[in-house]
């Protein structure tokens, strides 16, 4: 996860979200890597991928009373206001 995360503070989002995938592979029940998965792929702007990802980081997270179940709750809300905001942009709404 440090790589995924100092590769998304120099901006290579894409670089990033193949070395969370990597984590993913590498730790398919871990809820945390999802939810770092999730973030990269929020940096990166692809929200709807984003959005999967967090929300299994929360199903994986509630079945193993993960202690920062709150905080991948709070990345699924903060991507999912993003998405409608971007959605409602591109309708023309404000």
């Amino acid at each position: 996860n440090r790589v995924g995360y100092g590769l998304m503070g120099a901006k290579k989002f894409d670089e990033a979200i193949t070395a969370f995938q990597r984590n993913v592979e590498l730790y398919p029940n871990s809820a945390n890597v999802y939810d770092s998965l999730g973030e990269g792929y929020e940096s990166a702007g692809k929200l709807d991928m984003a959005n999967s990802s967090f929300q299994k980081a929360i199903g994986l997270g509630t079945k193993a009373n993960d202690p920062n179940l709150n905080a991948y709750t709070d990345h699924l809300k903060r991507a999912t206001a993003e998405t409608k905001a971007a959605s409602d942009k591109a309708a023309g709404h404000k």
